[in-house]
């Protein structure tokens, strides 16, 4: 595809986009409310704070109404100083056969993450761990020293972190997340400062640009994200630039989110350039996605993928249509269902094998 095409297909996914929509993080969208309402990690994902703790347990109706009474019991402090939580996810999947390949079913677990926050200043200084249990051995995720109570309502944190790009969005393979590589699979070291006045949000970080691995130069990564959070909608941009030996990439790109009644539209879109030694390569990754709430239980989703990894070669596009429904069970469990249409390349069984999946996720 061309960059003028694609040009074109951003405000054209927008418009289709319009009947609304949402990606995982669909009730912070449909509220207006920062990552850092519910979440320890000031840019999301992990550990609940107090809030989101209360959120799931208050303002959600659970569809086993009478089990989830003694929810309010329960407490994820261990003192007054040290907190824990988690995520699991249990999943069966199903893969129908493509290009010669047989139909596969599995067991996967897909998330297994233990968090503690321990508040050396309470409001000021804490430790924050996201250790990975399963699946496969354990590993760090996120180990930082975070600072509160900045001017500007701002923060710093210091150590292995998620870094500030796009919509944080529990879906991995999503293109938008998978492409650009900012997802829950890659961290880095580094630092992150960032800024929330208002309705407003900056945050910046300086990391070695390696995912975690060993850094052997002296190079860089810069990458942040600037977002406005209002009641019905949300806008914001993200970069990103690294330049390690060999070559250099920039990643850029909006994302939006707006809701009217139960229904909350959300969609992003991003551009990769990288330079090496075997030439300049323009990709684009786009998502867009509808969310109709219902029942303060039952969220269903209607999403599109989209990637163009060679702007200058013709009919090279891959895409991804995802019918989904996630329901709160209790506070602390979610049952879900998703399908996935793909669509790709010949050259490419994977990529144009549909799938099924059913999981479980507890979390706390």
């Amino acid at each position: 595809m061309t960059r003028s095409a694609a040009c074109w297909l951003v405000p054209l996914l927008l418009v289709l986009a319009g009947t609304k929509a949402a990606a995982e993080p669909y009730i912070a969208l449909r509220e207006g409310l920062k990552c850092s309402t519910c979440h320890v990690n000031h840019t999301g994902g992990g550990m609940r704070n107090g809030f989101g703790a209360l959120f799931t347990q208050e303002e959600i109706t659970p569809l086993l109404e009478e089990i989830s009474e003694a929810a309010l019991d329960f407490s994820a402090d261990l003192g007054p100083s040290i907190s824990v939580g988690a995520d699991f996810v249990a999943a069966n999947e199903t893969v129908a056969g493509s290009e010669g390949r047989d139909r596969q079913n599995t067991f996967a677990i897909h998330s297994g993450n233990l968090y503690v926050d321990v508040h050396l200043l309470p409001g000021v200084m804490s430790l924050y761990f996201d250790e990975i249990l399963a699946p496969g051995g354990a590993a760090s995720r996120e180990a930082f020293l975070l600072l509160e109570g900045l001017p500007a309502s701002g923060y710093a944190k210091v150590g292995r972190m998620l870094l500030p790009y796009g919509i944080r969005m529990w879906d991995d393979d999503a293109f938008v997340r998978r492409v650009t590589g900012f997802n829950y699979d890659n961290q880095d070291l580094g630092v992150e400062v960032g800024f929330e006045p208002g309705p407003l949000l900056l945050a910046l970080a300086l990391s070695n640009g390696t995912q975690g691995g060993r850094d052997d130069n002296a190079g860089k990564q810069v990458s942040g994200v600037l977002s406005w959070w209002h009641e019905r909608f949300v806008v914001g941009a993200s970069v990103a630039y690294n330049d390690p030996p060999g070559g250099d990439r920039l990643v850029a790109g909006p994302f939006a989110s707006t809701s009217l009644g139960p229904l909350t539209w959300t969609g992003e879109a991003d551009w990769i350039a990288e330079t090496s030694a075997g030439g300049d390569t323009d990709q684009f990754v786009a998502f867009t996605s509808v969310d109709l709430w219902l029942r303060q239980a039952v969220n269903l989703r209607l999403a599109f993928d989209y990637h163009d990894p060679y702007d200058t070669v013709a009919e090279d596009e891959r895409s991804r249509v995802s019918f989904a429904a996630d329901a709160f069970l209790t506070p602390f469990l979610n049952a879900s269902f998703v399908y996935h249409l793909r669509d790709s390349v010949p050259q490419d069984p994977g990529g144009n094998a549909n799938g099924f999946g059913l999981s479980l996720h507890a979390h706390f």
